[in-house]
């Protein structure tokens, strides 16, 4: 039986579970997403409040909050959080960058494969640190 025995370690299942999702439907379904992304795009900077609540401000708190590991393969999702929340301010703060991000996603749906692979890798990582003795 697994057992995750500190919050850390809940952390890196669900970013190991959630980023193999989300990395696979960017891979195998690129336009659902450019198609959400445009979606919320049209919703100006209500779809950037939209998408920042729904897929990026949870793992960044998440993260930030409960895993602060600074050595092994769990740095990479420590960082990650604190990238995402960056992430998160700057659009909250200046919301016109996260729009124009968001219609540059629409107009290029290929680019969400790279996206997927970076979140498989991170999976990868958050996996190992799972298994990181220590």
């Amino acid at each position: 039986m697994f057992v995750v025995s500190s919050p850390a370690g809940f952390v890196d299942l669900v970013m190991l579970l959630s980023g193999l999702l989300m990395g696979l439907s960017h891979i195998v379904q690129p336009q659902m997403w450019a198609d959400y992304f445009a979606g919320l795009a049209e919703r100006g900077r209500a779809g950037v409040v939209t998408k920042i609540m729904q897929v990026e401000l949870w793992p960044a708190l998440l993260i930030v909050g409960l895993h602060q590991v600074w050595s092994g393969p769990g740095i990479v999702v420590t960082v990650l959080g604190w990238l995402l929340l960056a992430k998160v301010a700057v659009g909250l703060l200046v919301p016109e960058l996260a729009l124009r991000s968001m219609r540059m996603a629409e107009r290029v749906p290929r680019s969400f494969g790279p996206a997927g692979v970076g979140l498989l890798v991170v999976s990868g990582f958050a996996g190992a640190a799972l298994l990181w003795p220590g």
